[in-house]
């Protein structure tokens, strides 16, 4: 007989960064076909052209307002490189503290404030009898919202999919009592980013050479004190409550996995030329050392740019979109996003791909007693960590080990002394690289520096580019659109484990089309 295929669009893609529109076509209730497509053009790279190749570390910034940081690391990594410069004792550390920061308040943000509410029921908290101020507030203000004539009363927490949430109650409070408690924890983590990057977002003390701001006894006291209260919550509230929402939801450990295949980069270096993260490819769980830059290629097949075809960073020197007359006859290219590959593979990058890469490198042994703890706690293996749940597990291990890094780093500073070399002129033509694992995952700069210091070209390869890509000139899908195939869907009207796979990636699109 003829079986029927069922299309489900959800467009836009809500509480992710940018303009998302995934479109899936099921079959008896199962995913067959998954379609990413990045909604919208920017085009900066190529825009930094004839630029002076310091303004790379400010105006890539301005990518995103989300993970602005990454993009200061990756320039100045990349002019570093290029320059041949490296960083003083307290150069690397500065840098850490004020990246590691912004990532921990990354995965906070990820966590309770994007993901949260897929998960817990929110509605819950119109049977709350508890004495917890802030949550008082909260259901005071739903119920005045659910009394009015609002056509969409509560928009935030009460439009949403019918799906199975959290049942307990006891439980659902206790999320709904840490998501209100996430944000004064991530507005003070914000003050640690500050201190050492001068602003935020779009740090201004963040350079090729190192941070400019010089390291006071009492800038390194408060940004101690900061993170010291910060673990608390890192330990006692985020670990515990992903462990609790794992626990009622075993069975995304096997939904939404990816290629099997994962990037990463080195981040966030101690004194001995270590990295608490480490660069590498593993491919069903075989892993290699080390990330180079020469086996990217980005495909333009079914992305809205020409010329089709498979293109080395920097080969090309102008990125050309379609036409709008050449838009409007297009049935083939679905996506302003490119299709990244490393050795001509699909790689799943992020959270997930470096607590894998990290574990199967043997490197830092804390992490793998941590993820050895957590394994037997929830019965799983390493194998699992390619999943929703997986995903969410690994942002907390992360901010987990990274705290408490920034804690050591902190109370290793130098005081008084600057962790910044001035740099000379660039004396001729050169050309960098700049790799780094940001919130997202792996991400690459590279420029060339022409006569004078002025950039010839520039490229940028995205964490959700690689994550969100369209297929490639084989037709092979890309990372999300393989984690959704194959998913099961409950209900077609109310696709919340669509939902849940795709904020598992925690996507972001201003950064994936660039």
């Amino acid at each position: 007989g003829i079986r029927m295929r069922k299309k489900i669009i959800v467009d836009p893609v809500t509480r992710i960064e940018g303009h998302l529109k995934v479109e899936v076509e099921i079959e008896n209730n199962q995913v067959v076909e998954a379609k990413c497509s990045a909604d919208m053009f920017r085009g900066i790279e190529k825009s930094l052209k004839g630029y002076d190749y310091l303004t790379a570390i400010q105006i890539t910034q301005r990518t995103c307002g989300c993970c602005p940081y990454a993009h200061a690391e990756a320039a100045a990594l990349a002019i570093e490189n290029a320059l041949n410069i490296d960083l003083n004792k307290n150069g690397k550390l500065l840098r850490n503290l004020v990246i590691g920061a912004y990532k921990v308040k990354d995965y906070i943000l990820h966590f309770y404030t994007l993901s949260l509410l897929d998960f817990m029921d929110i509605a819950a908290i119109l049977k709350y009898n508890g004495n917890d101020v802030e949550v008082l507030k909260l259901k005071e203000w739903v119920v005045k919202e659910i009394n009015s004539k609002a056509i969409f009363p509560s928009a935030l927490f009460l439009q949403r999919y019918n799906a199975a949430y959290i049942k307990s109650r006891e439980l659902n409070f206790t999320l709904i009592e840490s998501y209100l408690e996430s944000f004064q924890v991530m507005r003070e983590i914000e003050e640690m980013v500050k201190i050492f990057g001068a602003k935020s977002p779009h740090m201004t003390a963040i350079e090729a050479g190192g941070i400019t701001t010089l390291p006071t006894a009492d800038k390194l006291l408060k940004y101690i004190n900061i993170a010291q209260k910060s673990k608390v919550f890192v330990y006692e509230k985020y670990l515990k409550d992903v462990l609790a929402v794992a626990k009622k939801y075993k069975s995304y450990f096997k939904i939404g996995k990816g290629p099997n295949s994962f990037l990463t980069a080195n981040t966030l270096p101690d004194l001995n030329g270590n990295y608490t993260f480490v660069a590498g490819f593993s491919k069903n769980f075989k892993f290699e050392a080390g990330v180079d830059a020469n086996e990217i290629i980005e495909y333009h097949d079914y992305a809205y740019y020409k010329p089709d075809g498979g293109f080395a960073p920097l080969e090309l020197e102008e990125l050309q979109p379609l036409t709008l007359k050449e838009f409007k006859a297009n049935d083939k290219k679905y996506s302003w996003a490119k299709a990244p590959r490393y050795k001509n593979t699909v790689v799943e990058v992020g959270p997930a791909a470096m607590v894998i890469n990290t574990y199967l490198s043997g490197k830092n042994k804390k992490l793998n007693q941590m993820v050895d703890k957590i394994n037997r706690e929830l019965n799983i293996t390493i194998r699992d960590y390619n999943s929703v749940m997986g995903r969410h597990l690994s942002r907390v291990i992360m901010a987990c080990l990274m705290i408490d890094k920034l804690i050591d780093d902190a109370f290793n500073v130098d005081e008084g002394v600057l962790g910044f070399t001035q740099l000379e002129m660039p004396s001729s033509f050169k050309t960098g690289v700049g790799i780094t694992d940001a919130t997202r995952g792996t991400l690459v700069h590279m420029i060339q520096i022409g006569k004078d210091g002025y950039i010839d070209n520039y490229e940028m390869i995205v964490p959700t580019t690689w994550n969100i890509s369209p297929k490639d000139n084989k037709d092979i899908p890309g990372a999300l659109e393989l984690m959704l195939l194959n998913t099961k869907i409950k209900d077609p009207k109310n696709p919340i484990e669509i939902a849940r796979v795709i904020r598992s990636t925690d996507p972001c699109l201003a950064c994936s089309v660039h």
